[in-house]
């Protein structure tokens, strides 16, 4: 879950994407792709190369300002380990789509904002701190068994992090234990290699403080950390593209053959030659060559997802705000037959941002979204999509799914019970008899009186 970041990182989005023999989910999960435990060399080079290494080098002489004062070395030390961070969720959010070369970035930009995750992980750290110091009023034993826990949720909460972007979902014990559970037994061996990582930094500097001059001693120990952090980042981002099927990622690139090159077929191959075409005219600045060439592509071929794709990122690019909104129907309508809805969901966002007052024309388009943006605790975007459900789609019979998934947000989700029972009120008088009033009932038993004796309905 990943946004794009202004014209600059749009435009590069036109270079070669998705193949469309990667549109089917079952294809990419059938994709061979070596375990990560094969390919450690691999992880311990990526730092080194060429972008990687320029950054790091220029992180590492910023170093020298730590040494300028009390203020502002406090001032260079946040900066750094924010900057580190970025960093470091750059490159596990592009390895976990299967970019795990730096100098394919420009072609395969991120989908998600990164720049917040270090914040939200700080977040996490402090939810771990505080139920730790509790169970440390309990007991020392606990405390030590809590730390232990946190430490080994850490790989986890990372990918929960770059998957959805939501605090809440990363602290989400059974998010948690579903990515744990996708991943299988490797997980620990995951933990286990991560472990061995961090032990690295500090056996580095107490290397390095005794062999090196003092005046280059900042400098090192930053390039350390970096080296570090961006090894362990390629690390997770290649178990997170390892098992992209299970985690719900959709993959920008296939795996490499034996021989070194990529597993790439003639439609995929057509599909990067479109690309590439494309972004080739976006780039000289004529859009409108580039929007008549996506939009023959995808008018002749209508159930291709490369083609519709593209179209709608060139359309993203151009000030034909209802043209993306009339594109976005049928593309979101793919979207769900092909079982992308996270990427419909990032379809529907796009014009959203654009227009608050878009809406779907199909009732069942528009509740699957809001169904998706729950699973991934995106609450502003769940509300937002059942907001006036019951007039938007008048006589629908989803209408009563809606409403009862109004209130499961509203309870569950963002911790407001009085609109929930309001919401409940209009079910009860339109929908008295209906499984999901009944539903709904039992989601507030603590707010109704006599709601918590009634019997369940089955779970929407």
């Amino acid at each position: 879950m990943l946004r794009q970041r202004g014209l600059q990182t749009e435009r590069l989005a036109m270079g070669p994407l998705r193949s469309p023999q990667q549109d089917d989910e079952v294809d990419s999960a059938q994709w061979v792709i070596e375990p990560f435990w094969r390919k450690l060399n691999s992880f311990f080079l990526f730092p080194l190369q060429r972008k990687p290494l320029l950054y790091a080098l220029v992180l590492s002489l910023c170093a020298y300002m730590l040494m300028w004062g009390l203020l502002i070395g406090l001032v260079v030390a946040v900066g750094l380990l924010l900057a580190i961070s970025r960093h470091a969720f750059k490159i596990a959010a592009y390895g976990s789509h299967g970019v795990l070369d730096s100098n394919d970035y420009d072609d395969y930009p991120c989908d998600a904002d990164l720049k917040v995750l270090p914040w939200k992980f700080f977040g996490v750290l402090l939810v771990h701190g505080f139920l730790i110091g509790m169970l440390a009023r309990v007991s020392p034993g606990l405390a030590a068994l809590g730390d232990l826990l946190s430490s080994f949720l850490i790989p986890a909460t990372l990918m929960v992090l770059i998957t959805s972007g939501s605090l809440r979902a990363a602290i989400n014990p059974f998010l948690l234990l579903g990515t744990m559970g996708a991943i299988g037994l490797p997980y620990g061996l995951l933990c286990l290699f991560l472990f061995l990582l961090m032990q690295g930094v500090p056996m580095a500097f107490a290397l390095l403080v005794t062999v090196v001059p003092q005046a280059l001693l900042a400098p090192l120990l930053a390039f350390v950390v970096i080296y570090f952090n961006g090894v362990i980042a390629a690390m997770i981002g290649y178990v997170m593209y390892q098992n992209h099927a299970a985690l719900g990622i959709t993959p920008d690139k296939a795996p490499q053959a034996e021989a070194g090159a990529p597993v790439v077929d003639p439609q995929t191959a057509l599909a990067q030659r479109r690309d590439a075409q494309v972004a080739q005219l976006v780039q000289s600045g004529d859009m409108n060559a580039a929007l008549a060439e996506a939009r023959e592509w995808q008018r002749s071929e209508p159930d291709s997802l490369a083609d519709q794709r593209r179209y709608h990122r060139v359309l993203k690019l151009s000030d034909k705000g209802d043209e993306l909104a009339r594109h976005a129907q049928s593309y979101v309508a793919l979207l769900l037959r092909k079982q992308r809805s996270a990427d419909a969901l990032e379809v529907w966002g796009s014009c959203y941002k654009r227009d608050k007052g878009f809406r779907l024309n199909e009732a069942s388009h528009a509740l699957a979204l809001a169904q998706t943006a729950w699973k991934r605790m995106q609450l502003p975007h769940t509300l937002a999509l059942l907001h006036g459900f019951e007039k938007s789609y008048a006589g629908s019979d989803l209408v009563p799914q809606a409403l009862e998934l109004t209130v499961r947000v509203l309870k569950q989700g963002a911790n407001k019970p009085d609109q929930a029972v309001r919401v409940f009120m209009r079910m009860k008088i339109r929908y008295p008899e209906h499984a999901c009033t009944q539903e709904a009932a039992w989601i507030l038993r603590d707010e109704l009186p006599g709601a918590a004796q009634a019997p369940a309905a089955p779970a929407a």
